[in-house]
């Protein structure tokens, strides 16, 4: 850190103003506990709540302050409640890091948190990452807390964006172990508590060393301790006073401070008979009332500013005088309404942002507007270029845009908004996009404005959004090529969360058909690939296949990367049967190795996943692991939770062949809460596929006979699932029932989707429970496909080892030759593929084969017990069901298979108790704590912890 010098703390913390500290001795000893903690080498966060005026921010100011006594680095950072810059509150805090680590190369990315980027003209990263940035702020983090101990103070995280609370999640979870303390303030009250907020508290308290604290109002002595200190009143009299104060301001300590400023201001007459005012506002309204016309308009030209004045903008902004104005500053200092803030005097701040909100709130909303155009107009002539001025501009000609200046509104508020886009924050981009095309006159270039907001909601994840504006455009009166591009959005933002395609297909072939057909037009080019895409998810897979094909051809013709590169992702989707399985496994490979020269990591992530996918099918496990950490790679360096999404099907997929179920449930879980990010994108319906494997395999299904009829409706349900349910729970009755009118043209109706192998599996293995020999015939050719691959269903939805094996044994079912051939040859694939799980099945398969076919005893015996030594330690009762065995017995000490720490987990667990409260009462971490309930609930087969606590119950553990 040679030449670089720590920032000074926050002149506001030591301004002469700042009312005296009193109480708060149960947070303060919490903080001593906290910063042991820091000191030796672990992270923590602590997430101050409370409502406006608790007294958050200065209990901040407090801890901050004792702790840069000691040593450490404090960095402070604010959020603002009107048009931010995208990572606040990171902005000040990063800043102050550039050029700690001269050499590294990470200011630049720095720069681009910080709000100090390239200028407004500069072209954006070609293929840069949010998780790059978000890399590099903490590694900044990691570097200066090698040398002491940092603390990273952040204000009003209830005003902080998406793209805040991501760098603040990705931050504290990276950190572990670095000698930090996150410590933020946020509103806890309607209107400003912040769901984004809460929903990232909730993700991050699961982690160690997070926590938090809800201030309460002062007690009655700490208010008398304020009044001796504040009012210089004895303690005799301070005491009486407190008591009424107390009542009447609840304890809250901006209202206690405004209560005695406002005392004071009228000679100090005793509090006890006065009658408090019934809100801040009134006490403000009150001090309004009290100053001249020119003051008071200057103390609102002031709050319209914001919550820092800068008093070169408000004198040049106001309609009165110099000297008038600057008069009219001091009597608002000497009021209490505003505060210098050393060591000029050039900028003032509002004593709270309480203040300011009171005093926008008392101004007629005309003055507003006509304050905002001054505002705008002022920052414009005198502020230098940056991207803070084109905020302040976005956000001030918006409010003013009644009086005529929407055109200038629409110009910043695109300029922020790009400027968002070349920082990566594109959830913030998105809204100003959205606000500059509703503030914009001209259709053409609204219209070019919704488009630029949903390609921000499309990488922000937010895929339900993007097509919501997508066919906006689409379906507008737009010029031609427009909705083209933006039916083009529409099928993008479809196919990514696995949408139907008939909506897309319906927007695309309108689209195309007002262009001119011109294939050297990349517009067309692209369109004719996504029709294609669109029609495979319709299941016309045919058409589909025709239509990718020929994008394809017209993109390499045109010597295009980034078309050729979209041509060959969407062509991927476009259906996968066995046969067309190398073509589609050469064009992954090509497009992989474009995504690598090109760095466009984007088009990487489909095709390791088709990779994947495919070397699956071929039963290649070499080529799925790389594939898979390609994946893996792309979803780490792009920060986007689609490609996480996709990384960790591929990866419970892997666990669940291992028969590593409690990995698989965990990561289950992850999927489902990764599914929630997409919008309003539903994704249950396969992670309760995915969960629904790994039940039936350790026997958790039998849970759920109660709620089963058999007189279900299958039109009310997906129907092969509820034939596995029926199949697995033994109910013949119901199961025949439901086969039959399947396959009475019912399952021709799935044969094109994702999900086929699924359904076909589903409907074999009710044919083979039921000895069902037409239905065997029927199914037969079905499956016949597949032979000498695997199958898997959908996204890695589920996967099934060998389809050898599904044929083997409708073929021993109908007697015919070849049986075992097909058995043997699925248990080599599924071998070759380390899977325990198909392999235990396969040879489950072999041994019922063996017992049709009057096979040696000696040889099933052998059989069985190579499924058993496979089954027993993994768990797999489903295995050892089907062998006509006993299933496996937990030990007395161990039940469902539990070690004896999930034992005593499950117990404490059934007690009621929280991971918190687990940890602290067997000396573990939380994160391990909270590992033992996952693998709890894996093992047991519960879905929640009301289940597993009802498990409990149900073992005789909570005797």
């Amino acid at each position: 850190m040679s030449g670089w010098a720590p920032p000074p703390l926050p002149a506001r913390w030591s301004a002469p103003a700042r009312p005296a500290f009193v109480g708060r001795w149960a947070e303060l000893a919490t903080f001593e506990e906290v910063w042991t903690a820091v000191l030796a080498g672990s992270r923590q966060v602590v997430f101050v709540g409370g409502g406006p005026g608790a007294g958050k921010s200065r209990l901040l100011a407090e801890v901050a302050t004792t702790l840069h006594r000691h040593g450490a680095l404090v960095l402070v950072g604010t959020c603002a409640a009107e048009f931010g810059p995208p990572y606040q509150p990171f902005g000040e805090p990063l800043g102050a890091l550039l050029g700690a680590r001269p050499g590294t190369g990470q200011d630049e990315r720095l720069s681009t948190l910080a709000g100090r980027g390239p200028p407004e003209d500069a072209g954006a990263p070609s293929h840069e990452y949010r998780r790059v940035l978000y890399d590099a702020a903490v590694d900044a983090v990691c570097d200066a807390s090698s040398r002491q101990p940092l603390v990273l103070a952040l204000e009003d995280l209830h005003w902080a964006g998406p793209s805040s609370l991501q760098l603040l999640d990705h931050l504290v979870e990276r950190t572990a172990d670095c000698p930090v303390l996150v410590l933020g303030t946020h509103r806890t009250t309607a209107p400003d508590r912040s769901a984004g907020l809460v929903r990232t508290i909730g993700q991050l308290y699961r982690l160690d060393g997070v926590r938090r604290l809800d201030l309460a109002g002062l007690a009655t002595e700490d208010i008398a301790q304020y009044l001796v200190q504040e009012g210089r009143l004895s303690p005799r009299a301070a005491r009486g006073a407190a008591a009424v104060l107390r009542d009447q301001t609840g304890g809250n300590p901006f209202f206690l401070r405004e209560l005695w400023r406002d005392h004071a201001a009228r000679g100090g007459a005793l509090l006890v008979g006065r009658q408090a005012p019934a809100s801040v506002r009134d006490t403000i309204l009150a001090r309004l009332e009290r100053l001249p016309l020119p003051a008071r308009q200057t103390v609102e030209l002031a709050a319209v500013v914001g919550e820092d004045v800068d008093v070169a903008t408000v004198l040049t902004a106001s309609h009165w005088s110099r000297g008038t104005t600057l008069a009219g500053l001091d009597e608002a200092v000497a009021f209490g309404l505003l505060e210098p803030v050393p060591p000029g005097d050039d900028v003032l701040r509002f004593p709270h942002a309480l203040c300011r909100q009171a005093v926008l709130d008392l101004m007629p909303a005309s003055r507003r507007l006509q304050q905002h155009a001054g505002v705008a107009l002022a920052v414009e002539a005198t502020v230098p270029p940056s991207e803070r001025r084109t905020q302040q501009l976005a956000f001030h000609f918006a409010q003013a845009q009644a009086l005529g200046h929407a055109a200038r509104a629409v110009h910043y508020l695109t300029e922020a908004a790009r400027s968002a886009a070349r920082g990566l924050a594109h959830e913030d981009a998105a809204g100003w996009f959205e606000q500059a095309a509703a503030l914009c006159e001209d259709d053409a270039e609204s219209c070019g404005l919704v488009l630029s907001a949903a390609g921000s909601h499309l990488l922000a994840g937010d895929f339900a959004r993007a097509r919501e504006l997508a066919e906006r455009v689409a379906t507008g009166t737009g010029v031609a090529a427009q909705r083209l591009a933006a039916a083009v959005a529409y099928e993008d933002a479809s196919w990514r969360p696995g949408l139907p395609g008939h909506r897309a297909v319906d927007l695309l072939g309108t689209a195309l058909a007002a262009v001119e057909a011109d294939p050297t037009d990349p517009g067309h080019v692209r369109g004719l690939a996504s029709l294609g895409r669109a029609m495979a998810f319709t299941g016309a897979t045919a058409e589909a296949d025709a239509f990718g094909r020929r994008a394809v051809a017209l993109a390499r013709e045109l010597g295009n990367d980034d078309l050729l590169a979209h041509t060959l992702q969407a062509s991927l989707w476009n259906g996968l049967r066995p046969e067309d399985a190398p073509d589609k496994f050469a064009r992954a490979g090509e497009l992989s190795r474009l995504a690598d020269r090109t760095g466009a990591l984007g088009h990487l992530g489909p095709a390791a996943y088709y990779r994947g996918v495919i070397s699956y099918l071929q039963g290649e496990p070499v080529a799925l692991a790389q594939a898979h950490g390609d994946l893996v790679r792309v979803a780490r360096a792009t920060g986007q939770t689609f490609f996480e999404y996709m990384a960790g099907c591929v990866s419970y997929a892997r666990q669940f062949s291992a028969g590593d179920f409690a990995a698989a449930h965990r990561t289950c879980g992850e999927l489902q809460d990764l599914g929630t990010s997409f919008g309003s994108d539903d994704t249950e319906g396969p992670c309760a596929v995915q969960s629904y494997m790994i039940r039936r395999e350790n026997g958790a299904v039998e849970r759920v006979r109660a709620l089963i009829t058999g007189a279900e409706r299958p039109e009310e349900h997906w129907a092969p699932g509820l034939l596995a349910l029926y199949t697995e729970l033994e109910l013949p009755g119901p199961a025949a029932r439901l086969l039959a009118w399947l396959l009475d043209g019912e399952l021709a109706r799935h044969e094109d989707s994702a999900q086929w192998p699924c359904v076909l599996v589903y409907a074999i293995e009710a044919a083979l429970y039921l000895e069902d020999e037409s239905a065997a015939r029927a199914l037969r050719p079905m499956i016949g496909e597949y032979a000498g691959t695997n199958l898997v269903a959908g996204q890695f939805v589920a996967v099934f080892g060998s389809a050898d094996r599904y044929l083997g044994a409708l073929d021993s079912l109908l007697g015919r030759t070849g049986a075992a051939d097909s058995l043997a040859a699925a248990l080599e694939m599924d071998i070759r593929m380390g899977s325990a799980v198909h392999e235990a099945h396969t040879l489950v398969a072999q041994v019922l084969h063996g017992r049709r076919a009057g096979t040696d005893g000696r040889l099933l015996e052998e059989l069985s017990g190579r499924a058993r030594r496979l089954a027993e330690p993994l768990g797999l009762r489903r295995v050892l069901r089907l062998l006509g065995g006993p299933a496996p017995r937990a030990p007395a000490h161990s039940p469902g298979g539990l070690t004896s720490r999930e034992t005593e987990v499950l117990q404490l667990l059934g007690a009621g108790l929280l991971n918190r409260e687990i940890a602290q009462r067997l000396v573990i971490s939380e994160n391990t704590a909270a590992n033992h309930v996952r693998s709890i609930l894996a093992k047991t087969g519960s879905a929640n912890r009301t289940q597993a606590a009802m498990f409990a119950a149900a073992q005789g553990l909570l005797d």
